[in-house]
């Protein structure tokens, strides 16, 4: 009586794990497709962003240079010029001062700008590998999975062909039972 159990035990055990294996396998399918890119517009897209990255980095550091040289390059010196006594006394010491400081806070906020679009380029990078990580992780978990199910479905042909279902039956429909208080034709 023990071994009967045992192997119902068993049989049950065998179609719940088969039951896991393909409910596992429709959940990663879509992961694993959606994952995979190919190598080449893996690469293209990580030098892209890298090229990116590196060009934003180097605008933060013209900024930089821009501000210390901003008496010498050619359209700004003129902000220098009108420190002079004539346009001075036209313009206003005042406002000469305040449209230099203008400039000045707008390289200033490129150059932040530069600088956060740059380490946010960078975290762009970082994740797309871990992502790449990720879909080879998931492919290689898919194909066990995949493997495992073979296996089942080949264990099952071998040996369960002869074997009777073990799985409880379904009730069918609540308005197959008949009534007899109410069903004038079951008596």
């Amino acid at each position: 009586m023990s071994a009967t159990r045992l192997q119902d035990d068993l049989l049950h055990e065998f179609r719940e794990e088969k039951r896991t294996v393909e409910s596992q396998i429709e959940l990663i399918e879509p992961l694993s497709a959606s994952l995979r890119k190919p190598a080449v517009q893996r690469v293209a897209s990580k030098g892209l962003l890298l090229f990116g990255e590196l060009l934003c980095w180097a605008m933060v550091l013209v900024a930089v240079a821009m501000c210390l040289f901003l008496s010498k390059l050619y359209p700004f010196y003129l902000l220098f010029e009108l420190s002079r006594p004539e346009h001075v006394q036209l313009l206003g010491l005042q406002h000469v001062q305040m449209l230099r400081w203008a400039v000045y806070a707008l390289i200033i906020l490129a150059a932040i700008l530069f600088a956060v679009l740059g380490r946010s380029l960078a975290r762009i990078r970082q994740k797309n590998s871990i992502l790449n990580m990720a879909g080879s992780r998931v492919k290689t978990i898919l194909g066990q999975h995949l493997a495992r199910k073979k296996a089942i479905e080949a264990l099952e042909q071998k040996h369960f062909a002869q074997l009777p279902p073990t799985d409880p039956v379904q009730p069918g429909n609540v308005n197959d039972v008949p009534n007899p208080g109410y069903d004038p034709f079951a008596r």
